[in-house]
């Protein structure tokens, strides 16, 4: 007892013959019974075609053709060691920005002024320096301080004697007797004054 495993039947080659089409042939040429068949099938030789593909035919796809092709995203490229081990990139970024300095410099040789760029704030104080130069330069007459119609026309109603920042203390007519100390002062005060 051993385990036997599965042949398959060897498939229709081109020199079987196509017993279908043989019969049909047959019972047209009016072959009716087993016998006159047999000898239908010896003088008759009918091969099997073998059976085209069943329905679309299968797409080729580019791995079948070029067997190098790869399907998926493409990956970055590997780091090129060579190049970080030799110090090749830092080089290069110092020759550019060596580059980059010697063009800076030869642009400002050939600019004699130097441009600012002034922010509003900037530009606005400078404004207003200007405007107090030309102030300070060509002062205007002072400016009559505000008073309400009604009121322009009112004069001063307190009369100083002498100066008009200096005090009136001088006795009144109804006012009562002075103290010595009161006395003193005004003494003090008339020789001041003279």
């Amino acid at each position: 007892m051993f385990w036997a495993s599965h042949v398959p039947r060897p498939k229709p080659g081109p020199d079987c013959q196509d017993f279908r089409k043989l019969n049909r042939t047959a019972a047209k040429s009016g072959v009716r019974n087993a016998r006159d068949l047999s000898e239908f099938r010896r003088f008759n030789d009918i091969k099997l075609v073998p059976p085209g593909p069943v329905g679309v035919l299968p797409k080729v796809i580019p791995s079948d053709v070029i067997p190098s092709f790869a399907y998926g995203s493409k990956s970055r490229p590997s780091t090129p060691i060579t190049h970080v081990i030799g110090n090749q990139y830092a080089t290069e970024s110092e020759e550019a920005l060596a580059m980059h300095y010697r063009g800076l410099e030869e642009h400002q040789q050939k600019q004699e002024k130097r441009l600012i760029k002034l922010t509003k704030a900037s530009k606005q104080q400078i404004h207003d320096a200007r405007i107090r130069m030309k102030e300070w330069r060509d002062p205007k007459e002072p400016k009559e301080p505000f008073k309400l119609t009604k009121f322009k026309k009112v004069g001063s109603k307190l009369k100083l004697p002498g100066s008009a920042s200096a005090p009136c203390l001088q006795r009144l007519p109804a006012e009562a007797p002075q103290s010595p100390q009161q006395a003193l002062t005004e003494e003090l005060l008339a020789e001041r004054s003279d």
